[in-house]
């Protein structure tokens, strides 16, 4: 399976970063009252992820978007509320009580040479449960994003998204805001783009790097959230857990995915990362361990951050959730909270869009109109192993059995089935959506979201069973690292056996977008910018963006070689070159070579492979004058060759060494 080694070690360098805020929480911060890893990330991200986004939006207005500012904005909303605003107005006796014997302890700790794994334990506390359950959840976390991020790194052999006019559209998005640029010539939604584009910041990898890798993280992060909402709004908290997130991983062949486009950003997963954990909480206030105006501010900050995010889950799968949850929840007064927060963010949502349109010259009924229906999301699902239809109502019919079942709990109030009847309620709202033939609203951006929804009910219903069948599966849900292991091992076996047959009937894309994008993942870790330029097709101008020089094959073809003539007669004279900058050449000058073996045929590269001779015979013409050329890169389909103007120049290991 063809992998970009930058792909990989941006979620690994992305792992570590959090891992290691973990360990400074429990270490340093919340050593009295700590949480796991499994809390540590839904939290965070749905407290701070959502004033992330925001502060990058108020960055590029304010034209001032780079990730030093970024953290010098967020660092001190993070310290102001782990110190808690009330402690900040007595600073002086919190200093003294807490940061001053913190400093003493360390001091004499470190004076007192504690060993080396001293400072990678944690305090241990009275609930035995509690330290095997924390070290449980965060092995079984890690596990669950290897698991879904190899699962969804698979199907990049069926991907018709990388390199495409779309994707090309979507880099220059993520592009453009480094220009500090949010809305370009065009009213747009692009938060998701902000994501990318930070993304590509804090791992160090290009911009084209993050956007192929954007719909993994967030199937590994909506596959951690979906573990997260049923250990929360069930009784079961490792069993129909884990097998709704595996099923969301790994099962494909009753899932509404389109496959061939499972790497194409996904504005709505993006926002369900927030929204899921905003049902929850709204379903069970209590869990946010806030203050009644903390719990108002903080969820107008997370529906602003989705409405810049996706109209369509701000405006069609949020409000009848709300609607829903407020007629059958018990906590009446926090709700309308919640309410009155969702109506304050969809006046700033609405505001910032008013404006922007009037600014842009643009309709804004228009825009919201084009937003909440998608003309690139359509229903092609030719992995399924059932109709579509019959996949969807065999989990309608699941979700009315376990209301029969559950109606009569939640009347005698034997046990918290309330979220449960709540999100089957939302479920088959959200079906019947897709049967109404309105111009407002998408059925296939619709069948997008269900491939979310779909294993959430599965395992709501995999809760109801295990309390159907309480005294035989009771004591296989206290066995947690036994039951655990077996239904790992289980599922990865039965998601190879039995969608095989399936997923072989998937047409293999043609591999050329990706042997590119990975040349120019090599050639951006080996090059000093601006020291190289590339020559490619036109459309793969948009790459070279704030990277390096770039030529078109038309002009290496037609005058290349004139100008690398003239250059060399006049290279010792400088102020030839300073008078007549159209005759200087790049230190490096890159170019990429397709040949026969490439498949392409209905994308941007499908006429080059035809260069091939041209370009080798313009290449053997510089050899023949004495220019040094090399192999640079080279695949099945692809070679890239180097031709060396300056020795010594241009290479990142040459310069330093």
């Amino acid at each position: 399976m063809f992998l970009t080694s930058s792909i990989l070690l941006g979620f690994i360098r992305l792992s570590f970063i959090i891992l290691f805020l973990f360990y400074l929480n429990r270490k340093f911060i919340n050593v009295s009252n700590p949480i796991n890893l499994l809390d540590f990330i839904i939290h965070n991200w749905f407290l701070y992820g959502s004033i992330l986004l925001l502060i990058i939006f108020i960055l590029v207005l304010l034209n001032a978007y780079n990730l030093f500012n970024c953290f010098f904005l967020l660092i001190p909303i993070i310290i102001l509320d782990a110190i808690g605003i009330e402690n900040l107005k007595r600073s002086k006796i919190y200093f003294n009580k807490h940061i001053k014997s913190s400093l003493l302890k360390f001091l004499k700790k470190s004076e007192n040479k504690k060993t080396f794994w001293y400072w990678f334990s944690f305090k241990t506390l009275k609930k035995k449960n509690y330290d095997k359950n924390a070290t449980l959840l965060l092995i079984l976390t890690i596990v669950l994003c290897g698991i879904t991020f190899a699962s969804r790194y698979y199907f990049i052999i069926y991907d018709n998204y990388s390199l495409s006019n779309p994707w090309i559209d979507d880099l220059n998005k993520v592009i453009q805001f480094d220009s500090q640029l949010w809305f370009a010539n065009e009213l747009s939604v692009n938060g998701e783009f902000a994501l990318v584009n930070f993304y590509s910041k804090i791992t160090d990898v290009s911009p084209e790097i993050a956007l192929q890798v954007i719909a993994i993280l967030e199937s590994t992060l909506l596959a951690v959230i979906i573990f997260w909402v049923i250990s929360k709004l069930s009784p079961s908290k490792f069993l129909a857990p884990l097998i709704a997130s595996l099923s969301f991983s790994l099962v494909y062949i009753i899932t509404p995915l389109n496959v061939y486009d499972l790497l194409k950003v996904n504005p709505t997963f993006a926002a369900l990362t927030f929204g899921l954990p905003a049902f929850v909480f709204f379903l069970e206030p209590s869990l946010l361990k806030l203050t009644k105006m903390g719990c108002f501010v903080t969820f107008s900050l997370t529906f602003t951050a989705i409405g810049l995010i996706d109209l369509f889950t701000f405006c069609i799968l949020i409000p009848p959730f709300l609607i829903i949850g407020i007629g059958l929840t018990k906590y009446k007064l926090d709700n309308l909270h919640i309410l009155f927060s969702f109506v304050l963010s969809t006046a700033i949502v609405f505001g910032i869009y008013y404006s922007t349109s009037n600014y842009l010259k643009a309709d804004f009924i228009e825009f919201i109109h084009a937003n909440l229906l998608s003309v690139s999301s359509y229903t092609y699902l030719p992995q399924l192993i059932l109709p579509y239809e019959n996949i969807i109502r065999y989990f309608q019919f699941s979700t009315f059995a376990g209301l029969l079942f559950i109606f009569p709990l939640v009347l005698t109030h034997k046990g918290n089935w309330r979220p449960t009847a709540i999100f089957f309620f939302y479920f088959n709202f959200l079906v019947v959506l897709t049967y109404i033939n309105y111009p407002w609203i998408d059925g296939d951006m619709i069948n997008n979201a269900l491939v979310v929804f779909i294993p959430i009910i599965f395992g709501l219903n995999v809760a109801i069973i295990i309390r159907i069948l309480n005294l035989v599966l009771y004591p296989f849900e206290n066995l947690n690292v036994i039951t655990i292991s077996v239904i790992l091992i289980s599922s990865l076996f039965a998601s190879v056996f039995y969608q095989k047959r399936n997923i072989n009937r998937l047409t293999v894309s043609d591999e050329t977008p990706k042997q590119i994008l990975d040349a120019y993942d090599k050639i951006g870790k080996s090059f000093f910018p601006y020291s190289y330029c590339v020559v490619n097709d036109p459309a793969a101008q948009v790459i070279s963006t704030n990277k390096h020089f770039f030529m078109n094959y038309s002009f290496f073809l037609e005058k290349y070689a004139k100008v690398d003539s003239i250059n060399t007669k006049n290279r010792k004279d400088p102020k030839f070159l300073i008078k007549n900058p159209q005759f200087s050449l790049s230190k490096s000058v890159l170019v990429f070579v397709l040949n026969d073996k490439s498949k392409a045929e209905n994308n941007i590269f499908s006429e080059n492979k035809f260069l091939n001779a041209s370009l080798i015979k313009e290449l053997e013409l510089l050899k023949k004058r004495g220019r040094k050329i090399n192999l640079f890169y080279e695949s099945k389909v692809l070679k890239v060759y180097e031709i060396v103007n300056e020795p010594e120049e241009s290479k990142i290991s040459d310069l330093i060494f």
